[in-house]
């Protein structure tokens, strides 16, 4: 009884000072590649709102640590949001009827609107039938709070939150929205560390998910896909075909469309997000793009950690099916 004793009092002591340590310490995962100036404009044949921003506003990225995960969660801290000035109020994000289905990056490295802050990490707000689904929370609360109030989204409006996976610029304002007032379910990974969930269990509700469950209407989730860093992908059913949203595409971003038309059956409209092509060299980008030519895929948004050189590679192939994505596009689309 003893010896079960102190072994207790010795996990209790190694979790209390492990969480004041994740507490203590911010850190952001996935390495940041080398900033370099964009030489190219690039369409944006699909409509995004607000319509009068054309013009890339290039920013430079911070020097971040590579692919760390580490848990990014908060009991007890305080974000206090600034007032906004009348011309940081030109840009209202509007609630779009049932029909219309509306992707808003909350969060990202890359620049687009220029009333909104940049940082690494990725974070999108979709609205679909009547629902309001956040996927990742980017790295900073902060930051995440401020951009959603510049493009005057009530937190309120969120239903629940997805968590591609368990790195910290994905993470990390998931505290500073549970703190803000709301709390609504968080879908993870069953690979998440018991640790975290336990965190963010004290908060809200936590939803381990399974492959192709539902989280809302016409909405689901690829399930974990356990190569490389595990990960899971947002899906949603429009009446276009598929729109998929990636987090990092850690599993490889070809993956995870073929898991999405193995769950469902239904051609591919567009990809957005991270697709982690950063490393890749041309020769390896030049074989993804045939895999999407392959599986069909209409249209690309991609931002976060695909890489400049990924980006501009994507843009040529696409044309005018290549959305630009960076924080503040925003996507329409009708049924």
């Amino acid at each position: 009884m003893l010896n079960t004793e102190n072994k207790t009092m010795k996990t209790e002591f190694i979790f209390c000072s492990f969480k004041l340590f994740i507490i203590g310490v911010t850190v952001c995962a996935c390495g940041a590649p080398t900033t370099t100036e964009r030489t190219q404009v690039l369409p944006t044949p699909v409509p995004l709102l607000p319509q009068e921003i054309t013009q890339v506003f290039p920013a430079p990225l911070p020097s971040l640590p590579h692919e760390t995960p580490f848990p990014a969660i908060q009991t007890a801290t305080s974000f206090s949001l600034p007032s906004l000035t009348p011309e940081k109020r030109k840009i209202p994000t509007l609630t779009p009827p049932d029909d219309v289905l509306r992707i808003s990056i909350v969060y990202d490295n890359n620049p687009f609107n220029p009333h909104l802050k940049t940082a690494w990490g990725f974070s999108a707000l979709v609205e679909y039938r009547d629902q309001g689904i956040l996927f990742d929370t980017g790295g900073d609360g902060q930051i995440l709070l401020e951009n959603m109030q510049t493009l005057e989204i009530d937190v309120g409006r969120i239903q629940s939150i997805i968590l591609s996976h368990e790195h910290a610029d994905h993470t990390g304002g998931l505290s500073a929205i549970l703190n803000s007032g709301v709390q609504p379910p968080v879908y993870l990974l069953p690979s998440f560390s018991d640790i975290y969930q336990r965190q963010v269990g004290l908060l809200t509700q936590v939803i381990e998910v399974t492959p192709g469950q539902l989280i809302g209407d016409g909405i689901l989730t690829t399930g974990e896909i356990a190569v490389n860093t595990p990960e899971q992908a947002l899906v949603i059913r429009s009446g276009e075909g598929l729109v998929i949203i990636t987090g990092c595409a850690h599993p490889g971003i070809v993956r995870i469309v073929e898991r999405a038309i193995e769950l469902t059956g239904d051609p591919v409209y567009l990809v957005l997000g991270g697709f982690h092509l950063g490393s890749k060299s041309d020769s390896e980008i030049s074989t993804i793009l045939a895999d999407f030519r392959r599986l069909e895929v209409q249209k690309v948004a991609p931002c976060h950690c695909t890489g400049e050189r990924a980006i501009a590679m994507f843009a040529a192939e696409y044309g005018e099916a290549f959305i630009q994505a960076g924080v503040g596009t925003v996507v329409t689309l009708n049924e």
